[in-house]
């Protein structure tokens, strides 16, 4: 039970999960939203195996559903009932069909929350197993549920998968000749504060900054940054990215930029980095929390003024090879195959404590 098919964090991990364990030869069930308010589109198709039968409007400071259909976790047969970020879930119609679901399926909590949640219903839960993703989650999560049911599975990263620059950019238009910096999934007025390092860079180099733009954000700032200093290597597209033109992008970049600031919460980490590492194209990040449990399969800069040396660097080569290779092991340890082998040994596992009922 999860968002799906969204750019929203839980519903990667759900995707990234679900999509191996179906290779692996499980059936997969997917119970969603019609609506929520962290579900923004990606213009995905949903596979035949997604339910949606609850609608969110809101999510502060509880989640309310204005929608929910029991139906279908009601009729439906599943050994395993997985929920991710359950704060963001319908908690009171869940909870209430909880033994329910228990009677027929072993049940699995994937934390997401960045500390504890205020939703009170959110511990009334007997979980059968939780997974965090690192010592930071389980530092808060073990004070509200039992310690020996609290498992740590990294969050999965797309596999390693580099592609063709050349071919990427013919395919997508994009000339041979230039710099290309991609960056999506920024809230607009993020970007402005990062924009006069590129700025400069577009004296030295030919460049174009590619940047998508979710057609439900605000971003008129953006646009009128680059009206007003007519920066002409602004390329900006306000559109959903499905996955398939995502990695086409990266792979058509010289580099992947990010700036965001550090969260209140101790416990975060930025999906986007995970779902694009894959693609070999080098990834640029602020110093933040965001990215504090990475080394140096991505790049991270201090200030501006690092930024754009380090983006230089990346121009002129000098992360290539040793850089690739940091990626490719990162990778082969914490890919989606490889955590959803861990998801695998879990369920094995608590069926070994007594089976299902």
């Amino acid at each position: 039970m999860s968002l799906w098919n969204a750019a929203n964090g839980p519903s990667v991990h759900a995707e990234l999960v679900g999509r191996e364990l179906i290779k692996m030869g499980y059936e997969l069930m997917v119970f969603s939203s019609i609506e929520h308010p962290d579900a923004r589109p990606t213009n995905q198709i949903d596979e035949e195996y997604v339910i949606r039968h609850f609608a969110v409007d809101t999510v502060n400071p509880i989640t309310k559903a204005y929608y929910f259909d029991p139906t279908p976790l009601i009729e439906r047969e599943y050994d395993i009932f997985i929920a991710e970020n359950v704060e963001r879930l319908p908690t009171m119609e869940l909870y209430q069909l909880f033994p329910l679901i228990k009677r027929k399926a072993k049940t699995i909590m994937v934390v997401h929350e960045g500390g504890p949640s205020k939703d009170p219903n959110y511990y009334r839960f007997d979980w059968d197993a939780i997974v965090c993703f690192d010592k930071r989650y389980l530092s808060f999560i073990r004070e509200y549920f039992p310690g020996d049911k609290i498992h740590i599975i990294p969050y999965p990263c797309y596999p390693y998968t580099p592609g063709d620059k050349k071919k990427a950019r013919e395919e997508l238009g994009l000339p041979l000749n230039e710099k290309i910096i991609f960056s999506y999934g920024f809230r607009p007025g993020d970007i402005t504060k990062i924009l006069p390092p590129i700025v400069k860079l577009s004296k030295i180099y030919p460049l174009r900054y590619i940047i998508f733009v979710n057609p439900e954000s605000e971003y008129n700032e953006l646009i009128r940054a680059k009206d007003e200093h007519e920066y002409e290597f602004l390329d900006i597209k306000i559109s959903a990215l499905p996955f398939d033109l995502l990695y086409k992008y990266l792979y058509a970049s010289d580099a992947l930029l990010f700036y965001r600031e550090s969260s209140p919460y101790n416990a975060v980490l930025s999906s986007s980095v995970c779902l694009t590492l894959g693609s070999g194209c080098p990834i640029l990040f602020n110093e933040s929390n965001y990215v504090k449990m990475h080394g140096n399969e991505i790049i991270k800069y201090k200030d501006k003024d690092d930024m754009k040396q380090k983006l230089i660097d990346v121009f002129e080569g000098k992360f290539n090879n040793k850089h690739q290779s940091l990626v490719a092991e990162y990778l082969r340890r914490r890919d989606s195959r490889a955590v959803a082998k861990k998801f695998a040994d879990l369920f094995n596992e608590i069926y070994g404590r007594g089976g299902g009922d």
